[in-house]
């Protein structure tokens, strides 16, 4: 039994390891979006039961499980080798097929069920049949069910936990997908030649004699038969349904205080399996063999219930102490530690009870030895199929119908619809009258605990609650929306400054800072087709929508066409109408087609092509965000663009380390062999094509185009020419040891949030001093008739703006002073420059010393003249 409990840990561990690999996987290949997940999840979990049942089955027919357990992780460990190298080849025909790229419909979800079900159904199936055939394999004795079904499921799920914290914080980040994946088959093959090695000490007789029928005389006693089992089943696969479905309420609620990171993902993982291993492991010490009945079946599922509403009471107090204010300035090991504490006071007291019901509801199922690995597999497969049902109505029915509270309320009261049925059972008691009192007793003491905390639940405003501890004062919140992969939400500062949120990120806004419109005026300005007289392109493919600023500043210019390509309908949703002002009413104009998918993936499947593309993706250390920053999203790029056509990528420094940046900036720039670099305050902007690329002035410039120059402060090309910092040789030269970022290696996701939490302000701050130190000359970024005079100035004055800018995020006041002082001198038209040396003066209390010429912004708004 020791050997055995150890291989099953292992081989618990190899499981976990391969679900996260698939999984991502399949996201490059179907793409990211929630449906494509959950549709992958499904097939996976779906072979899980079905592998349970059907192997439980014939489980029964063989002599010696161990020997057969042996051959199925040899099977699982050759089959998972082949599988990971099969899965990238299924983009080739979903490409092909005419409705396969369209996630979101029912012939995309289809095919992508039908194909992932075809690609891990057998693996799946094999993992799921283990614990069927090991139960019976170590269990001679009735007696024992319980105890071994508690032992290995307690050491094959604290393996999962093992596999899932190895995977999620050293071996992908390190290694990389391919040597993770072999590690694991490694794993897989040892084990089965192990079992294999020790299998003769298992030897045991097939249960080849059908289970005992009731006698012909007693017909009755057959429905009595039925309806005892049923009720294991149905019991189990509700915590099965809940179990998961909390899971997913779980991770959406942490989501309202935590980013979206692969460390929060992993910490959620292996907290829930760790309080599952706990809860089998402890459950022959916490309850005695007497006490292993229906009563306490039911006792444990009421006190799942009822900690399932108060984990979710304390949460908005957990939250407020453990995320306050100061975590912002916390290191990345003391957030996580942070966010450990957070789960196991939101969930790990039901998750412990769970892994305490599911041995015992197996136990008490399966009271035969005769039959043994068929009824596990049963119960099993069953679990698995609630699991399954419950993560994908959580995702797509619960939450953007009713909202994480009452889905999170609605979990708790159907565990207790089982529990109030099994606190009666007690077949022991044979005085009537006792029992009724006793039965009654439970049923009223947990009757009215529960609706107590229903009611302190019922109370508790979230996710409104939450998010509101974000918003800063005089900002309120104007738009709130619960969608199937996150919350959505939109915060207003007097009328004046107006913000996006995905959870609690805030991903754009209507500030004048310009980045977003300049994603849309860079790569058409710098766009050149010399084969074709046409001033400015035709087809422009935006990815990540935002508040549309970036598509309707090319909507700005006389372009035809233009695919906005947005993960999360809700955004599209939140946007209607709310953000016209500032996107010029992009998804009202004929132009615009609105496209809900991955952005990735819809440009390696598209048919179309483009004369320019723009990302503006997430930060870098949310989780799945690598993907739109990798090679082979830059492979993708290339190969859709037109000739001639520009790709311009949002670079965010103010939130990247300074590897993580170079990282970036290396990967793009091997991907094309035209590369220019433009810094704007805080964020850079990267521009690849495979054509020289030019700026002209003289060129015809739009006029509602000019209009949104002014609007966010750039007066004139040359002010974004000024920006101007380096093109690609210089950054090939400065960042080639640094590490390219691959689907294989994907180390950005597991860098970047440890560096923007432990390099605080420091890494853009050194990031910026680096690139001002590569600045090139301006005069080859220019061409046809040029005001070279101006366009020097401009590139003069953004240089001293930033290096003050530096300086006076360093607290170094009086210098950052001097230097906004010598960009205004150098350039009077740099409205940019006027703008941080009169923000700085302000917030110092030095207005007084503004430039004579500029004391009129010192003066009231109402005094100040027009201009």
């Amino acid at each position: 039994m020791p050997i055995l409990l150890a291989v099953f840990f292992l081989s618990g561990a190899s499981a976990l390891a391969y679900q996260i690999i698939w999984i991502r996987l399949f996201g490059l290949v179907f793409g990211g979006t929630v449906v494509s997940m959950s549709v992958v999840v499904a097939a996976f979990m779906g072979g899980l039961a079905l592998g349970s049942r059907f192997i439980g089955r014939y489980a029964e027919r063989v002599g010696n499980r161990v020997r057969l357990y042996g051959f199925l992780e040899i099977t699982l460990g050759i089959l998972s080798l082949i599988v990971f190298f099969c899965i990238p080849y299924l983009s080739r025909l979903i490409y092909a097929l005419p409705f396969g790229t369209n996630a979101n419909s029912a012939g995309g979800v289809l095919v992508r069920l039908v194909l992932s079900g075809m690609i891990l159904i057998v693996p799946t199936m094999i993992m799921g049949g283990t614990l069927p055939v090991l139960v019976r394999a170590v269990t001679s004795d009735k007696k024992n069910i319980i105890g071994n079904t508690s032992f290995l499921y307690a050491f094959n799920t604290l393996g999962a936990m093992t596999g899932a914290f190895l995977v999620g914080f050293v071996l992908i980040r390190f290694l990389g997908m391919t040597w993770s994946n072999l590690l694991a088959v490694l794993v897989n093959l040892s084990l089965g030649i192990i079992a294999l090695a020790v299998s003769r000490q298992f030897e045991s007789t097939p249960d080849t004699s059908p289970e005992p029928l009731p006698a012909r005389k007693q017909p009755t006693k057959q429905p009595a038969a039925v309806e005892k089992g049923t009720r294991f089943i149905i019991a189990l696969t509700v915590t099965g349904f809940v179990s998961l479905a909390l899971e997913m309420i779980w991770m959406r609620m942490l989501l309202l205080t935590i980013n979206n990171t692969i460390y929060l993902y992993t910490i959620v993982i292996v907290s829930i399996l760790f309080g599952l291993g706990l809860g089998g492991l402890l459950l022959p010490s916490l309850i005695p063999p007497r006490a292993r009945n229906e009563r306490t079946f039911g006792l444990i599922l009421a006190a799942m219930g009822l900690t399932i509403l108060l984990g979710f009471i304390l949460f908005p107090l957990t939250t407020s102490i453990g995320f306050g204010a100061h975590a912002f300035y916390a290191t990345w090991i003391r957030l996580s530690v942070l966010t450990a504490i957070l789960v196991f006071f939101l969930g790990f007291a039901p998750v412990f009870l769970m892994g305490l019901s599911l041995p015992i509801g197996v136990g008490l199922y399966a009271r035969e030895v005769q039959g043994l690995s068929r009824r596990v597999g049963v119960i099993y497969a069953f679990n698995t199929a609630g699991s399954l049902a419950g993560s994908l109505a959580a995702v797509f029915i619960l939450i953007p119908l009713i909202g994480m509270k009452w889905a999170l309320i609605l979990s708790s009261l159907t565990v207790m619809v089982p529990a109030f049925y099994f606190l009666g059972k007690d077949k022991k008691d044979r005085r009537r009258l006792g029992k009724e009192y006793r039965t009654s007793a439970l049923h009223l003491s947990a009757g009215i605990l529960y609706l107590l905390l229903f009611i302190i639940a019922a109370s508790i405003d979230i996710p409104r609650s939450i998010l509101e501890r974000i918003l800063l004062p005089g900002e309120t919140m104007e738009y709130l929306k619960q969608g199937s992969s996150s919350t959505v939400w939109i915060s207003d500062k007097d009328n004046y400054l107006r913000k996006i949120w995905i959870d609690n990120l805030w991903v754009s806004s209507t500030s004048r800072e310009g980045t977003h419109n300049l994603l849309g005026h860079y790569p058409i300005l710098f766009w050149n087709k010399p084969s074709e007289p046409r001033l400015y392109p035709k087809k422009v493919a935006g990815i990540a929508f935002g508040t549309g600023q970036t598509f309707g500043a090319c909507l700005l210019y006389p372009i035809e066409k233009i695919d906005c390509v947005e993960i999360d309908p809700e955004i599209i949703r939140a946007c209607k109408g709310r953000f016209n002002a500032e996107n010029y009413g992009v998804l009202e104009d004929s132009r615009t087609r609105v496209i809900i998918d991955d952005g990735r993936f819809y440009l390696a499947g598209t048919r179309e092509k483009y004369d320019i593309i723009t990302v503006e993706p997430l930060q870098p250390y949310t989780r799945g965000t690598v993907n739109l920053y990798s090679r082979e999203f830059y492979d993708a790029c290339r190969r859709t663009l037109l000739p001639g056509g520009v790709v311009a990528q949002w670079l965010p420094i103010y939130n990247s380390g300074v590897m993580d940046t170079w990282s970036m900036i290396r990967t793009f720039a091997e991907s094309f062999t035209h590369v220019l670099f433009f810094l704007n305050t805080s964020d850079g902007i990267l521009l690849g094509s495979d054509s020289e690329m030019h700026l002209d002035p003289s060129r015809p410039f739009p006029e509602g185009a000019q209009k949104d120059l002014d609007r966010i402060e750039d007066l004139s090309v040359y002010a974004l020419a000024g920006n101007y910092i380096c093109s690609r040789e210089k950054l090939l030269q400065v960042s080639k040891n640094y590490p390219l970022i691959t689907d294989d290696k994907p180390t950005l996701e597991f860098n970047a949030p440890i560096s923007h939490w432990n390099e605080d302000v420091t890494g853009p701050i050194e990031m910026r001093r680096q690139f001002l130190n590569l600045m090139e000359p301006v005069e080859p970024l220019l061409t046809g008739n040029v005001n070279w005079d101006l366009a020097r100035k401009f590139h003069e004055s953004r240089k001293l703006m930033y290096e003050g800018s530096n300086l006076e995020s360093m607290n170094n006041i009086d210098s950052a002073q001097q230097l906004y002082l010598a960009a205004y001198n150098a350039n009077h038209q740099d409205l940019k420059a006027i703008k941080a040396l009169f923000m700085l003066l302000r917030k110092n209390n030095r207005l007084h010393m503004l430039p004579p010429e500029l004391q009129f912004l010192a003066k009231p708004p109402s005094a100040a003249p027009t201009r």
